[in-house]
């Protein structure tokens, strides 16, 4: 397997002491501008994104949230010696919480990239695909916490209700209104869209990407595919060479919609 792609965002890392123990199982890439990271982050298949701030403080949060920006569906980090009570405060009323302290034990913060790329991207993705879908409801929210939290075991729609504490009618209401299709296949297409996240990152074939996203096997991989992009998983494969995650989820979606319209 390839190394998980990490870019990092930091006008001190080399002088860190701590750096190469953190980073140690990962594909390191330096940005040492905002501009070189925006660029970094257009031309390259990024896994993460980290931005380093040694002392995060109330000041850099425009700067975290205007990187995060950049980053996009890209899942994105604050690393920090010691981030103030001020900065996380205001970091959780912007939305953004995703911060870890250098300061922890190396395999602790590994584990936490890990997990960080193997669910994440899944809000960015969401937010970037149906815009505005978190304003519809404050459930909305919390439905996709639900979802991300579990990740990869996928939550039936009766357990999604009943971690609401919504009854099931109002969850495919919840889910009609937000995302134009029931909570099933909207689970669907975010395991479709990390099955195909890591069949452009990783060297893993079907068997493997089916046991990382928890399928009983690979046939239960395979019918997601056909359901979702109206394809087998070795046709994605082809179009991933011209192609991303995203946008094969896109024109799969406009075709959906374009044979509604007929109908």
């Amino acid at each position: 397997m390839t190394k998980p792609k990490v870019i990092v965002y930091s006008h001190e890392l080399p002088d860190c002491p701590r750096y190469k123990k953190i980073f140690a199982n990962f594909e390191i890439l330096i940005a040492e501008s905002e501009e070189d990271f925006s660029e970094k982050m257009r031309s390259l298949p990024a896994d993460a994104a980290v931005v380093c701030f040694c002392s995060a403080s109330e000041k850099d949060l425009a700067d975290v949230l205007r990187l995060e920006a950049i980053a996009g569906v890209v899942p994105l980090i604050v690393c920090s010696k010691a981030a103030g009570t001020d900065f996380m405060r205001q970091a959780a009323q912007q939305g953004f919480s995703r911060l870890f302290f250098c300061t922890l034990d190396a395999d602790k913060m590994a584990d936490q990239m890990y997990d960080l790329i193997r669910s994440g991207g899944l809000k960015e993705h969401i937010q970037k695909l149906w815009p505005g879908s978190f304003e519809t409801s404050p459930l909305v929210g919390k439905l996709i916490d639900e979802i991300i939290h579990a990740f990869p075991f996928r939550l039936q729609v009766q357990e999604l209700a009943r971690r609401l504490k919504i009854d099931r009618g109002w969850l495919l209401k919840l889910c009609k209104g937000a995302f134009n299709r029931p909570p099933s296949e909207l689970v669907r297409h975010l395991w479709v869209y990390q099955a195909l996240r890591l069949m452009q990152r990783t060297d893993f074939d079907n068997t493997d990407i089916a046991e990382q996203l928890d399928y009983s096997d690979e046939s239960s991989l395979v019918r997601d595919f056909h359901k979702e992009l109206e394809y087998c998983p070795k046709e994605a494969r082809k179009r991933l060479l011209k192609s991303t995650p995203e946008e094969l989820l896109s024109q799969a979606g406009q075709r959906r919609t374009s044979r509604r319209a007929l109908h």
